[in-house]
């Protein structure tokens, strides 16, 4: 697979800093927190559920297990998308990892005409910044794609995970002039399924606004 890059020099560089423990990005617009600290504050009841019946330590366990899963399978993906060639995926990310990432591959062939890959993005708008996995046509639509890693297929969406996805495509929009009307969540599993969900970005604008509200006010409604 080799895949074509449409990279956008122009967009500002910007810098993540933490500040009492909470990610930040230094931009040229002053220092905004990242989307991601932000949906912190609106965590899935079935997550904050499954904590309390587990318990801190294994909950805590099986993240960290989680986020080297995560982590691993992105590097590859990544280094896919730049046209860098892997000789060895078991034995540099080991066997997990390698399989999971094998199980996205349908998917990724279907992006081409990159934009993005792992870019630092803001907004002016709704003062917010983070760092997108990839902008590029999916499917020959332009699409703003998370990649995502999980134990099993989930059948509720994760709104957390639209909502941000969304904030991607109208940050992208700000900072360029070009219009995505899709964004894609593309899931890999421990147990061997790939999951592709897409929707349209306008469907939670709303949503995000009022997350942005509710994190100013300091009284995030959970409920929602």
């Amino acid at each position: 697979m080799t895949f074509t890059h449409l990279l956008h020099p122009e967009i500002p560089k910007i810098k993540q800093i933490n500040i009492n423990g909470v990610r930040y990005y230094d931009t040229p617009d002053g220092t905004l927190i990242s989307i991601t600290s932000l949906l912190k504050n609106f965590t899935p009841q079935g997550i904050l559920d499954w904590r309390k019946a587990v318990g801190e330590e294994v909950a805590n366990a099986v993240m960290i297990a989680a986020t080297d899963r995560g982590s691993k399978v992105h590097q590859i993906i990544e280094n896919c998308l730049s046209n860098k060639p892997e000789t060895d995926l078991v034995g540099n990310y080991g066997e997990l990892a390698s399989r999971m990432f094998s199980q996205m591959i349908p998917a990724i062939d279907k992006i081409d005409r990159i934009r993005a890959l792992e870019q630092g993005l803001y907004s002016t708008r709704f003062g917010i910044a983070g760092r997108v996995d990839c902008i590029a046509e999916y499917d020959k639509e332009l699409t703003v794609i998370d990649f995502k890693t999980s134990t099993r297929k989930r059948d509720e969406r994760n709104e957390t995970h639209l909502v941000q996805a969304s904030f991607y495509s109208l940050a992208w929009e700000e900072r360029t002039g070009e219009k995505v009307n899709q964004i894609a969540i593309l899931t890999t599993t421990e147990d061997g399924e790939l999951d592709v969900y897409r929707d349209d970005p306008s469907n939670h604008v709303d949503r995000l606004e009022e997350m942005i509200e509710e994190y100013k006010s300091g009284q995030p409604d959970f409920s929602k």
